[in-house]
């Protein structure tokens, strides 16, 4: 089976933003909801592969058979935290480059795939999407504020790394 690879959007980041929020709200998804759960609600499945030994740059990919039926793949080896932001992520991939890049052009091949590497615009637009997605901007300025800036305290909040939390803290703004 061949896939075709993924093609980027184009939109800008605050409107991978406002459309991933929009996304979330669609979906009645909110912070410390289990996004397995939505996935498979969405269709898809989240499959596990230790990948350490054979890939161990390999930290997640989406695989789509068509309309409703896609998979994701997470690495073995790393943290929930990582985990959710990896399914965020492909999540994005899936409606960003998937679902909506085939509502503007039908002829697209209903078979596509896109893997989490390096540092290409479509993985930037997947990275916006799932950082908007899992803490929405409201939202985070609101706990940042309730938590008084700390970042491991917001992170833990929203259920992903510090890592995460910071990024998006700076993107908001809040931090340096």
């Amino acid at each position: 089976m061949t896939y075709s690879p993924a093609v980027e959007s184009r939109l800008s980041k605050p409107q991978v933003h406002k459309f991933a929020e929009s996304i979330a709200q669609q979906l009645s998804f909110t912070a410390g909801d289990d996004i397995h759960a939505l996935i498979e609600r969405m269709g898809g499945v989240v499959q596990i592969e230790d990948t350490l030994l054979t890939d161990p740059e390999h930290t997640g990919s989406l695989y789509v058979e068509g309309p409703s039926k896609f998979r994701i793949v997470v690495p073995s080896h790393t943290s929930p935290e990582r985990d959710r932001f990896t399914v965020a992520h492909e999540l994005g991939h899936y409606v960003l480059h998937y679902l909506w890049a085939k509502k503007k052009n039908p002829a697209l091949p209903d078979r596509v795939v896109a893997f989490r590497r390096g540092s290409e615009r479509i993985e930037w637009e997947a990275n916006w999407f799932a950082a908007a997605f899992l803490m929405p901007e409201a939202s985070f300025r609101s706990v940042y504020e309730e938590k008084g800036g700390d970042i491991r305290s917001v992170a833990d909040n929203f259920l992903v790394s510090t890592a995460a939390a910071e990024v998006r803290a700076k993107g908001l703004g809040l931090i340096n």
